[in-house]
């Protein structure tokens, strides 16, 4: 990790002094984009078609738009067309076998194993991992381990699964490829209808691909999504019907330089069928990062490939080529250097959206360790930073970061992650859980066990398990410190526990609850809280009696947690406020 963090800051030293413009010498031209009346009802369509429309109705809208585009500006309609990226018949296969330059050598011991709140979920070598978790709360874990860089024929993606809220996992498919992975991000595409789980894979020689496996069955199929990719950014939207879902996705292609573009998936092919890549603001990028918000509200973030610039950039329309918004300067990267940017949205319309983005950050050309930084959009003003998040100590890098957002219109709260890294090593790496609670950051949380080794070489991946509560999936650090080793998950303990002490006689009623909730028991009740489901307390009493009655008239309909206390033991039970 110091290594890569080293050689980051040379080669933005470097490229500052060589050049300050970011504008792709071969991007696309800016046009001009103003809508007729006919394109803003078109564009107004689009979004009703999204909950409503078949996938069907929605391809046909597009082709009304590029149709209405060309009597307004026929180069805005010839930017309606599919990428054409080859097809293979292995995955990771570009048409040239691959051959590494160097055999790598990683031989070395295995770390010792006393975690004990951390789940293991596989043993050994670990290069990179991401999480994905479906709308009835199965969790789905990507991990990827490297073996053609050190001699082997073949890279694998090994999927793990989960039914029972992340208490035990089972490795659900393994996957084989022929050149080295060197990014992978999960999406789940279900709902009603047929549902897929595609992990999203940029390998060594530029593939970005779509490896797609059927719920059902885990049958996988495959598809490129474009060629001489460098990084990239995937979201998707949900409607219920997943033949409606798309994907879309942000990444950095080779060309006179690595160009931002923008890409979306055809609906109906659940994944597949890319179309419409256009440059977005004709800018040259690192670090990019996407995310998806609600009724076709897109976001990208990256970095200036010369300038260092901290950028971002908007498309209300389901990454809609004609309507990408002008680029956003957040930082001047001449004054602070940004790393590791990650971007996510609130599930609000575009006119009211909360946007984050958040990443490490110091001050251009220092050496100075690395701290947080938030910045947020808000309703669509520009961005403004909301945190300047301290690491703890000049000793401490605030690392790889991530994000997750729950699929529910209407939601704010933001799960995020970050890597603690010590910087001499005198003490272990940690993992930390921070949410955005709609205006801000809580109180950051430790997740690993504090007395051993998180891997600082890459993302720890976090998301939500089906109570609500933050989870994350992360690498422990082999023996030398050199690689991630061994596979973890890790989720915070939810107020809907398992229920593994008795409070003899105990009874509560009614339920669903009106006004009154009254509970009793054989034994004394000590303590009596109701929680929301997203943890929040709502209401407590001390009855330190065998009866108790909750006046719960003030509270707002939906669903809520008892949790009893009594004698030493506690238990939570599921109640509904009419």
């Amino acid at each position: 990790m110091k290594n890569k963090i080293t050689l980051a800051a040379c080669l933005l030293l470097f490229t500052i002094g060589f050049a300050q413009t970011d504008d792709a010498l071969l991007g696309t031209v800016p046009l001009n984009t103003e809508k007729t009346p006919e394109l803003e009802a078109l564009y107004q369509q689009s979004k009703i078609l999204e909950m409503t429309g078949t996938a069907a109705e929605i391809n046909a809208n597009r082709l009304a738009i590029k149709a209405a585009w060309q009597e307004v500006n026929p180069a805005i309609s010839n930017l309606y067309r599919p990428i054409g990226a080859p097809t293979y018949d292995k995955v990771g296969f570009n048409g040239t076998p691959y051959v590494p330059g160097v055999i790598k050598e990683r031989s070395e011991p295995e770390p010792t194993r006393e975690w004990t709140t951390d789940l293991l979920v596989r043993a050994g070598f670990i290069d990179g991992v991401d999480m994905d978790v479906t709308g009835t709360g199965d969790i789905y874990i990507a991990a990827f381990e490297n073996l053609i860089d050190f001699g082997g024929t073949e890279d694998f993606i090994y999927i793990y699964k989960s039914t029972d809220n992340g208490a035990s996992f089972s490795l659900w498919k393994e996957q084989a490829t022929v050149a080295p992975i060197r990014k992978v991000q999960l999406i789940s595409m279900d709902g009603s209808g047929d549902e897929y789980l595609i992990a999203f894979t940029r390998f060594e020689n530029g593939l970005l691909q779509a490896v797609r496996f059927d719920f059902p069955t885990a049958s996988m199929d495959f598809q490129t999504v474009d060629t001489d990719v460098t990084d990239f950014g995937v979201d998707r939207n949900y409607p219920g019907t997943t033949a409606s879902q798309r994907c879309f996705v942000a990444y950095q292609k080779t060309t006179g330089c690595t160009e931002v573009f923008s890409a979306r998936s055809t609906a109906g092919s659940y994944g597949f069928d890319w179309i419409d890549p256009i440059s977005i603001a004709a800018t040259c990028g690192s670090q990019v990062e996407f995310t998806y918000g609600l009724n076709g509200a897109c976001y990208a973030t990256y970095t200036g490939a010369s300038s260092g610039n901290l950028y971002a950039n908007a498309n209300p329309s389901y990454n809609d080529p004609a309507s990408w918004e002008a680029r956003e300067t957040i930082v001047d990267g001449a004054i602070q250097e940004t790393l590791n940017p990650v971007i996510a949205a609130a599930r609000n319309d575009f006119a009211t959206d909360k946007v984050i983005i958040w990443t490490s950050d110091r001050a251009a050309g220092s050496t100075d360790n690395y701290n947080g930084k938030g910045y947020l959009r808000d309703s669509g003003a520009a961005y403004v930073e909301f945190t300047n998040f301290g690491s703890g100590g000049a000793n401490w890098n605030i690392a790889h970061t991530d994000k997750w957002v729950r699929k529910v219109n209407g939601t704010e709260i933001i799960r995020t992650s970050y890597v603690r890294d010590n910087i001499d090593d005198s003490e272990f790496d940690l993992n930390r859980s921070l949410t955005f609670n709609g205006t801000g950051f809580d109180t950051f949380e430790s997740v690993a066990d504090v007395d051993h080794q998180v891997f600082d070489g890459f993302p720890s991946a976090t998301a939500e398990t089906a109570d609500n509560m933050p989870c994350m999936a992360f690498a422990g650090t082999s023996g030398s410190g050199l690689y991630g080793f061994d596979l973890y998950f890790d989720n915070k303990a939810g107020v809907l526990a398992i229920q593994d002490q008795e409070i003899d006689g105990l009874s509560y009623y009614p339920n669903p609850a009106g006004n009154e909730l009254h509970v009793s028991a054989n034994e004394s009740l000590d303590q009596i809280t109701m929680f929301t489901l997203l943890g929040q307390q709502v209401l407590q009493i001390a009855p330190n009696n065998t009866r108790a009655t909750l006046e719960t008239a003030s509270l707002s309909q939906g669903i809520y947690v008892l949790k009893i206390e009594s004698q030493g033991k506690s238990n939570t039970y599921k109640i509904v406020k009419e």
